[in-house]
């Protein structure tokens, strides 16, 4: 008879298990959570039973288990799954050790069955009470009390007391220290990524003392390749390319954002002010020409010109590209994961996903930017010489910006004292409204006129129903789709010696997917020629122009006027009143609540001839014609009446503004979209003198800054709209599915933002500096550690959730955390306190007990060593030739490269199809500095795992090759360093053993033994023989690379050392640290 379990589980998941590097083994005390117990029940329980309440299980009644007050919660028959204590009462345990498949957790279908030591620990856990901890990285970090360890001689910073317990806790050891000349290319390569001068090697080595190498670190600090060094790998980080990466793949100008790093760390600019400026430079009210280029990191994201890509479509595929990388780089978390549902794993609900891409979806720019060079917005960089006057155009808005965003932060209590002092928001009379459509239904096809007495109060869409929330202004905009028609059959049917108006808020745009949407009736009452030739009225877009039609008969008998050109992509109130006089100067049209100026190109309505047409009254489009595409609607009024100038200035926001006050008089209670109409619109955009002076004190400024740049290089910046920032939750992630709207908010299960930030990029980047924030210190702590000793504390860099890698010395992390955010965020000192540690300075010698033990050196009982990056091993083999142009900054540069590799990834119409390498200087620069194509990086560089930036990446594979040892034994620029080291051994030492030796101390930083020496001798010989025999192999050889050969030297001479040089650049002690 099989026991009436309750059934708590219905699936289990399918994943691997993963190792962690602080699990705790049964029958060691007192059992964690966390590095116990947490990582059995993600892998084989959390898919469904674990944060994502789209999959959990079982549906009638889901269990939850990575939470205590979920898991402990009483069940449909009223118990819990765990009775602290009572293992063997647990229903938990029971359906674990069942050997009945229809009650076994996790079923056997799921192909993660339990073992049974881990059943054991899941029991002893229950046992000792079935303790549940917060995950550890959500924690804030303490720095908690440096380890003692008996006798301990060995240990210089706190890194190395954590280091050595650690290692006395497994019965190991630290190795030796490293001997000088290796430490010193150690830390050269390390900080630099290049190699020492042999110079430099040597002095250090005849003086090892620790006052010497603190003095050579802090030069190395100090030096612009340094800070290069440093910038490149943030190039990874934050996805830097030079080209679009999608369809066209086109060039794009962002690469004074690559200077800011440099510069940035050059001046050791502190962490929290780097991240700020690029999170979000542009919202600081102060913000120089630095801090607004910083912002490229924001505009640093993949985009496309693709034909027929849906522009919301791409909208919400780059914020959630934005979204994703600022999780991976700043949190240290999947985020991206909760798209779709919620996490499976970490606690990031998909609401938290959204709230979160709020704040990435709030700038102003164009989802579709057509692959253009320079795409706004931008910031124009003059020349050097007005780069001063720029700097004082930028550093004039400093006073005005400060107290313009005190009065906004003030708006709510100056509005409350100027309210009581009799301040009144005064609405537009409702005589003569006929139709008012405030679209803010939000969803459907059915829209309400709520116009007194509307009769009929409602209005169906034909067909395709409309476009809800793709943008935002007073509310959540409405598009109508191309097949959408909304007819008004009994509306605008005017008379030609009628008054009426007609006024709304429209968003165009010019140009969506290569088709040009600027043409088209807006509103209007009017069918084709076929249609009584045009006879009606409308307000047309005739490409950039707003035109006003009333026809008669057209061309003969017609009223047209237009305006000048307005840029598109923004919102705008448009409306106009026409007086009923059959004449053009009867016409006034109205844009944001000013009458503009308008060119009458027709006139010649006569006065009783009629404009009534039995076409419907249209939005979007004229009754028979194609519709004005990628339009939206707010807020659109028909009056029956000639409205008079005053009620326009009013329309805009005023009468909006008196309806939301009268609804609630409390702007406490306002949402973030009234509070907007209200204060930031109405009140201080037409209300508060002060308010509007210094709005046009700063539009006069940004003239000035635009006229200072302009023919100066584009660099793509942020700029964050006036509106709140908000996002949709989408069902599934599918753009057009949305849910619930969502405010810009940080995730739920993390610290809040501060009362008193703004809800903006600005707020963001303090919320991650926060006192008690988890994660940003711990992360990018991480990171640091990772470029110096290969692997993180953390190694999963991007994944400090549930899933990721445990820390394998987390109180060592938390400790460098806090002492980094302490330091005032030092990135510099940071890196110096590594680089001393005895940890760092260890040797890399192993043994048989360390290899049994700690196989992947976790532990760091020696120092690691792996292979260098793809940069470093070109750029040193530049260095080592003394090829290696050492200019700072500037634009991309062309190095060698295979040809047609950009050809076959390209579209014919791109314009970096064509590769043509660059002559001089420009072919010896270093690799952070050559063009990045995202559809092909350099190839040399990619052959050695560099990435190809379509998305962030905090940690780089480091595979090995055969193809790897091909680019170094016969890519011209490393062929060419070959003969370029050559040629600098020939003139530099007088005979075989010396410029042997000289090679050896410029590529390894030593001489080479007695052993070693033959080798080289005798390979020496083989080639001598070969070039004195081959004089066209020599030449040949020598024809490699752009440089020409010493014409001093002989070529069979030069060939010779060349193959020589180049089995030095192909050494495993060269290519690795």
């Amino acid at each position: 008879m099989r026991l009436p379990l309750y059934p708590i589980f219905a699936l289990g998941s399918v994943l691997i298990p993963q190792a962690h590097a602080e699990s705790t083994a049964p029958g060691e005390g007192e059992l964690s959570f966390n590095d116990a117990i947490q990582p059995l029940l993600s892998e084989a329980c959390y898919h469904c039973h674990g944060p994502d309440s789209g999959t959990r299980e079982p549906k009638d009644d889901p269990l939850r288990l990575d939470r205590k007050e979920f898991a402990f919660k009483p069940r449909a028959n009223g118990k819990s799954v765990m009775i602290p204590g009572k293992p063997e009462e647990s229903e938990l345990i029971k359906v674990i050790r069942s050997m009945d498949p229809e009650v076994k957790m996790p079923p056997p279908k799921a192909h993660r069955q339990l073992k049974p030591d881990e059943i054991a620990l899941l029991e002893r856990w229950v046992k000792q009470g079935a303790k549940y901890e917060e995950h550890w990285s959500f924690i804030p970090p303490a720095k908690k009390t440096l380890p003692q360890e008996a006798d301990d001689k060995w240990s210089r910073n706190p890194i190395d007391h954590f280091i050595l317990h650690k290692l006395k806790q497994t019965g190991l050891s630290p190795a030796g220290a490293e001997d000088p000349r290796t430490l010193i290319r150690r830390a050269t390569l390390d900080l630099t990524g290049l190699l020492p001068d042999p110079a430099d090697v040597e002095t250090f080595a005849a003086d090892p003392s620790d006052a010497a190498y603190e003095a050579y670190l802090d030069k190395l600090l100090a030096s612009p390749r340094y800070a290069e060094h440093r910038a490149r790998y943030w190039l990874d980080y934050v996805r830097y390319s030079d080209t679009h990466g999608l369809h066209f793949d086109n060039l794009r100008s962002i690469w004074p954002y690559r200077d800011y790093l440099i510069r940035a760390f050059q001046n050791n600019k502190p962490f929290d002010r780097f991240l700020t400026e690029q999170l979000a430079g542009d919202l600081l009210p102060a913000a120089s020409v630095d801090e607004m280029v910083a912002t490229g990191y924001i505009r640093a994201n993949v985009s496309t010109n693709e034909g027929g890509t849906i522009p919301e479509e791409v909208l919400v595929n780059n914020t959630r590209d934005r979204t994703e990388a600022f999780g991976a780089t700043f949190l240290g978390l999947t985020v991206g994961c909760s798209a779709c549902h919620d996490h499976k794993f970490d606690p990031t609900s998909q609401k938290d996903f959204y709230s979160l891409s709020a704040f990435f979806n709030n700038t102003a720019e164009k989802s579709w930017d057509e692959n253009i060079q320079d795409p706004p917005p931008v910031l124009r960089l003059p020349g050097n010489d007005k780069m001063p006057e720029l700097e004082r155009a930028v550093a004039m808005r400093q006073e005005p910006a400060e107290k313009y965003e005190k009065l906004r932060t003030e708006a709510a209590t100056q509005f409350a004292e100027q309210e009581a002092a009799g301040l009144k928001a005064q609405p537009v009379s409702e005589d003569g409204l006929k139709v008012h459509f405030r679209f803010d239904e939000g969803k459907g096809d059915v829209v309400k006129n709520s116009a007194p007495g509307a009769n009929p109060a409602t209005y169906t869409v034909d067909t395709n129903p409309l476009v809800w929330g793709e943008d935002a202004w007073l509310w959540p905009s409405m598009r109508m789709d191309i097949s959408s028609r909304l007819p008004l059959p009994d509306q605008g049917d005017f008379e030609a010696n009628e008054p009426f108006s007609l006024a709304f808020w429209t968003m165009a745009r010019l140009k969506v997917a290569n088709i040009d949407t600027g043409m088209g009736g807006i509103v209007s009452r009017m069918g084709d020629s076929a249609r009584n030739s045009h006879r009606g009225w409308d307000l047309f877009c005739d490409g950039s122009k707003f035109v006003i039609h009333i026809i008669h008969q057209w061309p003969q008998y017609a009223i047209r006027v237009e305006s000048e050109p307005f840029a598109r992509g923004q919102w705008r109130h448009v409306g106009f009143t026409y007086d009923g006089s059959s004449k053009a100067s009867g016409v006034t049209l109205y844009v944001d609540g000013k009458p503009v100026p308008l060119k009458i190109t027709n006139d010649t309505l006569q006065p009783g001839q009629t404009i009534r047409t039995d076409a419907r009254m249209h939005i979007g489009r004229r009754e028979d014609e194609q519709p004005l595409r990628e339009t939206r609607f707010q807020d659109l009024r028909l009056y029956s009446r000639a409205l008079s100038a005053e009620e326009f200035t009013r329309l805009p926001f005023e009468d909006v503004a008196s309806q939301i006050i009268a609804r609630e008089p409390d702007p406490a209670k306002w949402s973030e979209d009234e509070k907007f109409v209200v204060l930031d619109r109405w009140y201080l955009g037409s209300k508060n003198e002060e308010a509007r002076r210094l709005r046009g004190e700063l539009d006069r400024i940004d003239g000035e800054i635009a006229k200072v740049g302009e023919g100066g290089t584009p660099t793509l910046i942020a700029r964050e709209k006036p509106t709140p920032a908000t996002a949709a939750v989408l069902d599934r992630g599918v753009y057009s599915a949305r849910k619930e709207r969502v405010f810009a908010a940080t995730p739920s299960f993390l610290p809040p933002i501060a009362n008193g930030e703004p809800h903006n990029r600005l707020g963001l980047a303090h919320w991650l500096l926060q006192p008690d924030h988890p994660l940003l210190a711990r992360v990018t702590v991480n990171r640091m550690w990772q470029e110096l000793f290969g692997t993180g504390i953390v190694e999963t860099t991007d994944d400090f959730g549930i899933m990721g890698s445990r820390p394998s010395h987390q109180e060592l992390l938390d400790w460098l955390a806090v002492d980094f955010r302490e330091s005032g965020w030092d990135m510099r000192r940071l890196y110096k306190l590594m680089l001393t540690s005895a940890t760092y300075r260890q040797s890399t010698a192993t043994t048989p007990d360390k290899l049994a033990k700690d196989d992947k050196n976790r532990l760091l009982s020696r120092a690691p060593r792996f292979r260098m990056d793809a940069e470093v091993l070109r750029d040193s083999a530049l260095q080592a030739s003394g090829l290696l142009v050492e200019k700072t900054g500037g634009p991309p540069v062309k190095p060698y490269q295979p040809t047609g590799v950009w050809e076959a990834v390209s579209m014919p119409e791109s314009n970096t199809k064509q590769y043509e390498p660059d002559k001089g200087e420009n072919l010896y620069r270093r690799s952070m500095y050559s063009f990045w194509k995202r559809f092909a990086p350099p190839p040399s560089l990619e052959t050695f795992d560099a990435q190809a930036r379509e998305v962030v990446c905090t940690r780089r594979a480091r595979t090995n090759t055969p193809l790897q040892a091909l680019v170094t034994m016969n890519d011209p620029q490393f062929v060419e360093a070959a003969r370029k080291l050559a040629e600098r051994a020939l003139k530099g030492a007088a005979d075989d053993k010396a410029r042997i030796d000289l090679m050896s101390r410029v590529t390894l930083g030593r001489s080479l033994s007695a052993e070693e020496i033959p080798a080289f001798e005798k390979s020496l010989g083989r080639f001598r023989s070969h070039f004195s025999a081959h004089a066209e192999d020599a030449t040949a050889l020598l024809s490699t690379g752009d440089s020409p050969a010493d014409a001093t030297l002989a070529p069979a001479d030069i060939a010779t050392w060349t193959m020589v040089a180049n089995q030095f650049l192909n050494l495993d002690e060269y290519v690795t640290k």
